[in-house]
């Protein structure tokens, strides 16, 4: 599942590409974090930011090919971000990260410049791609839910990728949304699990996921990850807000 918050701006509106939410204790759990790229000052600052989130850093290395003394010193990370990966059109460097950490999670962060070099990436195994513009709860939020086992990527990206895509995504007046179905996506928004959203509004797990794949039907997406992307694209986490910030109840 994916959340956002504070989108990055897209100037040609071809779809939002950023996840985020409120980070907290509760539903952010601990992951060994490597950094690998860019250069010091950025790693430097990328480590002061994920030190006030509750991640653990495995340490940090200025290039791919130093990932081996960290591999030799038993370093093994939960999830990998890899700065301004290298201009490889088949992304091989890939391969040679998971060749050392089979079970790791990859993403990359970068200004998002070469659409091409990222969709190698996704399609060489990286599992988010993430921008140096998004919003620091943001950055936190989408690392967590890569580490969670979530595919964060731009929508555009996600959906050229995705087998049997359905086509373009509905807008808000086209899904007619239920108040029970924003609901869910402020869940989703939220960083919040099936059982979690169930618990907050009444009902089961079983029937969040069927309502789910309803929605996901209505809206055009093919998986949560893309559900929170469109919502979040479409105004649906300020729906939920008055002007105090807080949840109106439907």
């Amino acid at each position: 599942m994916l959340s956002n918050t504070d989108s990055r701006t897209n100037n040609n509106n071809t779809g939002a590409h950023e996840v985020g939410a409120v980070v907290t204790a509760a539903n952010v759990e601990k992951f060994g974090v490597l950094l690998v790229g860019g250069d010091m000052l950025f790693r430097e600052g990328l480590k002061r930011l994920l030190q006030t989130a509750p991640f653990t850093l495995e340490g940090d290395s200025e290039k791919i090919a130093d990932l081996e003394a960290a591999k030799a010193a038993n370093v093994n990370p939960d999830i990998i971000v890899v700065i301004d990966a290298p201009a490889d059109p088949k992304a091989e460097w890939v391969g040679q990260i998971k060749a050392m950490w089979r079970h790791a999670r990859i993403v990359t962060l970068s200004n998002g410049a070469d659409e091409a070099m990222l969709t190698a990436a996704l399609r060489a195994g990286v599992d988010g791609c993430l921008f140096k513009d998004m919003s620091p709860v943001a950055l936190v939020q989408a690392i967590n839910l890569v580490a969670l086992g979530e595919n964060v990527a731009p929508l555009r990206m996600a959906r050229s990728l995705a087998e049997g895509a359905r086509g373009p995504a509905a807008t808000v007046g086209e899904a007619r949304l239920t108040p029970r179905e924003k609901d869910i996506l402020y869940g989703l928004l939220a960083g919040h699990s099936n059982k979690v959203i169930a618990n907050n509004l009444g009902t089961t797990d079983i029937t969040v996921k069927a309502q789910l794949r309803h929605l996901l039907r209505k809206i055009g997406a093919t998986n949560l990850t893309q559900a929170a992307l469109w919502a979040r694209a479409n105004g649906i986490d300020r729906d939920g807000e008055d002007e105090s910030g807080d949840r109106k109840s439907h």
